[in-house]
């Protein structure tokens, strides 16, 4: 699809932009004049999102004490606390006597109503947190939130490096000062993405990849794979700020080899991490440097918990899966820099659900449950989705289907994709749907508009599988600002089993389609605003359909 260059002026001119109240078109449908100064709404919307999301990262802790147990709001049991300068023999229960670690977090036996508030600056790494049921995870003190990270160390110090190899041209490859887990990204100050260079594992080394992160079993040649030269650093990594992942320590003499999902035989992979930085030593250069490695940080969260106001992120792969915890709340939380470490190397054939040749992971909030709500958090640089629900025959409860789960007022922020809507079944199963399921009031920008992303498609919301039975479900009163693909993608196209479209703000580039489809019974692409509604059925949408870039396809 169309990606729109960087750098163009904000003056822009839009092209049309929605349903006029005094026009043809269906009334109740938002709109404005074209000769209006439609530029500057746009910028208006973005000025916003930023607004927004400065609220999300500072927003303060508000939980207390109380005899009734309200998620989100108050705890009944007791307090624990932990601090970067806390002590594991410690009893924790105050800031003064705090524990250090997570693994004592992890040991401690919490009750229902418990909390656990991480003191605000502190970082803790490389880690799962066990969730218990009915357990608060917050903050507490001041400053920044505090940071879960699966990446194991800040490597923003020049002792980790040293010169590998230098070009005749002033290429310089430095090589880190430890075996590393496969690395899906090297964030550098948190501004700037390091685009990791795959190789493709025989079974005995690691050979040129012929072909993207993300091929379909039918694109996917083994042979002509396994006749490619083996990796060379040396002439692999052809461009500044690249490296490659050398992690195979683990890895079998048989292909296909799984490294995540339900074949994955538990053995994470270390190996040498080259990182082409021309410039100079890279800790030198950058103080923070945070390697996205395989760590699942909050997996499978329990019922009832609430994780409020935490850094989750710097991750190779998803770091908030509620795959069966009922009632949990995920709040007031910052969840980035997620996302790039191989899946898989497959042979085309083999029997999983991810792509054949290579599959690069990663998703930020998600899962099939029932009553989770997801409120006012900022989620950012995804490599997969950003957050959504999903269900299929091996998942769910009781019917199997999904009740409850609420999407309201998070931020979304070049993510590969924005929110998903997936139902696997491939024919209407009244034992699995989505009921009273809502995506309400978020901001989903610049989706798929990140160098380091390759997905194949990156839609801002995604009604994907089958055609998703569902019963009460609305996508209402959310901007979606700008993909690199469709704004909104529909695999599948039921009417009578589609979710209400209600109110929602469309921006996107006029020659990139505000809707594609997959299904048979809807045209494959629709770019005129008034067609786009009447498929959405969002007879109170609006569309703003811009000629030029805008902002750089970045927040400020």
């Amino acid at each position: 699809m169309l990606r729109k260059p960087h750098g163009m002026p904000v003056l822009l001119v839009l092209a049309v932009i929605l349903l006029l109240s005094g026009c043809a078109a269906d009334p109740g449908v938002g709109l404005r004049d074209e000769s209006g100064d439609n530029a500057a709404a746009a910028t208006a919307l973005l000025e916003e999102a930023v607004a927004r999301r400065e609220a999300i990262v500072n927003t303060s802790t508000e939980i207390v004490w109380s005899e009734t147990f309200t998620p989100g709001e108050t705890y009944t049991g007791t307090a624990y606390y932990v601090s970067n300068q806390g002590d594991d023999g410690n009893d924790g229960l105050s800031p003064e006597t705090a524990w250090a670690t997570l693994a004592r977090v992890n040991q401690a036996s919490l009750a229902y109503g418990d909390a656990v508030f991480f003191e605000r600056g502190g970082v803790w790494r490389n880690t799962t947190v066990e969730t218990k049921e009915g357990v608060t995870y917050s903050a507490y003190g001041e400053g920044a939130k505090p940071r879960i990270c699966a990446s194991p160390e800040n490597g923003g110090d020049s002792t980790l490096w040293s010169l590998w190899w230098e070009g005749e041209n002033g290429e310089k490859i430095w090589l880190y000062h430890r075996d590393m887990p496969d690395c899906g990204a090297i964030v550098l100050n948190e501004e700037i993405v390091a685009q990791k260079v795959l190789g493709y594992w025989s079974g005995k080394e690691f050979l040129h990849y012929i072909g993207p992160a993300n091929w379909t079993p039918d694109e996917f040649d083994l042979e002509e794979q396994l006749s490619q030269a083996p990796f060379d650093v040396t002439t692999e990594l052809t461009e500044n700020l690249t490296f490659f992942s050398k992690a195979d320590s683990t890895l079998p003499d048989t292909l296909p080899v799984f490294l995540t999902g339900w074949e994955w035989d538990g053995l994470t992979p270390v190996g040498e991490l080259y990182f082409r930085c021309d410039e100079g030593n890279p800790g030198e250069l950058y103080g923070n440097i945070e390697f996205q490695t395989q760590c699942p940080l909050f997996d499978y969260v329990a019922d009832d918990c609430v994780l409020d106001n935490l850094f989750i992120g710097f991750a190779g792969d998803g770091v908030v899966t509620v795959g069966e915890g009922d009632g949990v709340t995920i709040q007031n939380c910052e969840v980035g820099w997620v996302g790039g470490i191989v899946g898989i190397y497959n042979t085309g054939n083999a029997s999983t659900g991810y792509g054949a040749g290579i599959q690069r992971l990663a998703g930020g909030m998600g899962g099939g449950n029932h009553g989770t709500r997801f409120q006012n958090n900022y989620v950012h640089h995804m490599y997969h989705a950003g957050g959504g629900i999903e269900t299929f025959e091996e998942q769910g409860f009781e019917s199997g289907s999904v009740y409850g789960v609420q999407f309201v007022g998070n931020l979304f922020y070049q993510c590969a994709s924005g929110l998903t809507f997936f139902n696997w079944d491939e024919e209407p199963n009244p034992e699995r749907k989505f009921v009273d399921c809502i995506y309400e009031d978020n901001w989903v920008l610049f989706t798929g508009l990140e160098d380091w992303m390759d997905q194949s498609y990156s839609p801002a919301f995604s009604h994907e599988g089958g055609p998703n039975l569902q019963e009460g479900c609305a996508i209402r009163n959310n901007v979606f600002f700008v993909a690199r693909s469709a704004i909104v993608y529909i695999q599948e196209y039921v009417e009578e089993y589609f979710p209400d479209f209600e109110g929602n703000t469309y921006v996107q580039y006029a020659d990139i389609p505000l809707i594609h489809s997959d299904s048979e019974n809807l045209d494959m692409d629709y770019y005129d605003p008034q067609a786009a509604m009447e498929v959405l059925g969002d007879e109170s949408g609006t569309v703003i359909l811009l000629n030029e870039d805008i902002w750089s396809n970045r927040l400020e």
